[in-house]
């Protein structure tokens, strides 16, 4: 089970606001964002090209701060923490999940969910076993010792689907998960991260510019212009997804 706040948020964001100066130009990455998300809940966001989606996910897991705003997971607010702290939370608490997989291509497919385990100090037997585990589950039991570039790039994000959750995480932020599968291995992806928010109780946050992804998850976030356009229920109509997306509906 993951840890909330007293109103039920693994992750809570207040009037999140983010400046860039490029070339002495001011750029508002975002402006003012707040929301909450509670245990379990499987959430995507989208929006158009620089609004903001992965400055988001940034500050989400402590990457970087925002300019001012808050942020707070299970009940910790990300400023009041050193970077050791961050650290530690990102590697403890925090899944991560990216478009170009980013597995180790050196070492094997259960050696790579391992690592996370043997980062933080646990046995090499203890972390095969739960490496193992996880690897049934999502579906890659008969590829244990094989490496990266011996998979597909479905096969290889199911590993690092694995990956974060060997830590048992109470959160994992997803960036374009889908963004180099072909739409039947994106379907695959986004049910089985579904699956975890559901089976496991774990808050996933998904940034996406796959429709595929919006539709299968719990709730829907768009971004526009750095703020919230549209926050609710998952457009299953493409027309309906693709004004909200321009801004012409909310």
């Amino acid at each position: 089970m993951t840890e909330a706040t007293p109103d039920g948020a693994v992750v809570e964001a207040v009037e999140l606001s983010k400046c860039f100066y490029l070339e002495d130009v001011e750029v508002h990455a975002l402006r003012g964002v707040s929301f909450s998300v509670p245990e379990g809940q499987f959430l995507a966001v989208m929006g158009p090209s620089g609004t903001g989606k992965s400055t988001l996910l940034h500050i989400l897991s402590g990457l970087e701060p925002p300019t001012s705003g808050r942020v707070t997971i299970a009940g910790q607010l990300l400023s009041g923490l050193s970077d050791l702290e961050l650290t530690l939370l990102r590697r403890r608490r925090i899944g991560f999940v990216f478009q170009s997989f980013h597995l180790v291509p050196t070492i094997s497919v259960i050696e790579n969910v391992c690592l996370p385990l043997l980062l933080d100090g646990v046995s090499r037997s203890q972390s095969r076993e739960r490496a193992a585990a996880l690897l049934s589950q999502v579906g890659m039991q008969h590829r244990l010792h094989h490496l990266p570039s011996q998979l597909s790039g479905g096969e290889q994000q199911r590993v690092a689907i694995a990956r974060a959750l060997i830590i048992r995480p109470l959160l994992i932020l997803a960036d374009e998960p889908t963004g180099n599968l072909d739409s039947v291995r994106g379907r695959e992806i986004t049910g089985l991260l579904h699956a975890v928010a559901r089976e496991h109780r774990t808050t996933v946050i998904v940034v996406t510019h796959d429709p595929r992804v919006a539709l299968q998850a719990d709730r829907l976030i768009v971004l526009l212009d750095g703020k919230i356009g549209y926050d609710g229920v998952p457009v299953a109509d493409a027309e309906a997804l693709a004004k909200l997306l321009s801004g012409t509906v909310t």
